[in-house]
């Protein structure tokens, strides 16, 4: 990447971060005017957590991503009966984004922790919405397959890295794993594996590789599906996911 664009990119992204908190002071006040029934809150509301997330993305800042994901499907539920409970779990979305805006990127210990307490408010402004970890290093494609999940209306959180899923596999449930076969520091096959040996609770969770590497896998990892990358992996990832999600609801 080219040296000046790669410093502008960073100061944007600090400007950004550094406007989070007068942004975060909007949803809340959209969110108390949703409570209070007032006319077009929820598309001020969903607008701007929609603008959050996008820059989320756009400045590789995959915190914002996952809450303003699992705040934007949780406001779209809640929409028809935003009563004083749903204002409550609202303005605690708008709390994770200020931690965030207020602790430095980047911290390890820091970004567990938030993703815990996303998992926890998950659970209780959305109980039964299922929960999906996508593990994809690259940043077009993660895009790619965050839109397609994000349509199923499922809590969704990203890495790009199989050591650092894995340590979230091991702690917090998932509904489903969504991985690519080729990863960085642990192939996602290692990182089934040392899923499938271990006691937590995701042991028997299923996965829907994405490749187009041909090499047999396994029997015992029990890969739910293999996605191309091809032109037919949007579709193919909507099917499939699809699936998985339906029978686990059943």
């Amino acid at each position: 990447m080219n040296t000046d664009f790669s410093l502008l990119l960073a100061a944007m992204r600090d400007d950004f971060v550094g406007e989070l908190a007068d942004r975060c002071d909007f949803l809340e006040e959209y969110a108390l005017a949703l409570g209070q029934g007032k006319k077009g809150a929820f598309d001020e509301l969903f607008r701007n957590i929609h603008s959050l997330k996008g820059s989320g993305g756009t400045f590789d800042l995959p915190l914002i991503t996952s809450i303003c994901h699992q705040f934007e499907v949780f406001a779209s539920d809640a929409r028809s009966r935003f009563d004083s409970l749903a204002v409550s779990h609202a303005l605690a979305y708008v709390d994770l984004l200020r931690r965030v805006a207020d602790t430095p990127e980047r911290d390890g210990v820091f970004a567990a922790v938030i993703e815990q307490d996303l998992e926890l408010l998950r659970i209780s402004s959305m109980p039964g919405c299922a929960s999906v970890l996508l593990v994809e290093p690259s940043v077009a494609t993660r895009k790619f397959c965050q839109g397609v999940l994000a349509s199923l209306s499922v809590r969704l959180v990203s890495q790009d890295r199989g050591l650092s899923a894995l340590e979230l596999l091991l702690h917090q449930p998932f509904d489903l794993l969504v991985a690519a076969r080729e990863l960085p520091d642990l192939n996602a096959l290692a990182l089934v594996a040392a899923l499938r040996e271990s006691g937590s609770r995701n042991k028997d969770i299923p996965v829907i590789l994405i490749s187009s590497n041909s090499a047999s896998i396994p029997t015992y990892l029990n890969i739910r599906a293999t996605i191309k990358r091809d032109a037919k992996l949007v579709s193919a990832l909507a099917s499939s996911a699809g699936d998985v999600l339906a029978a686990c609801s059943n």
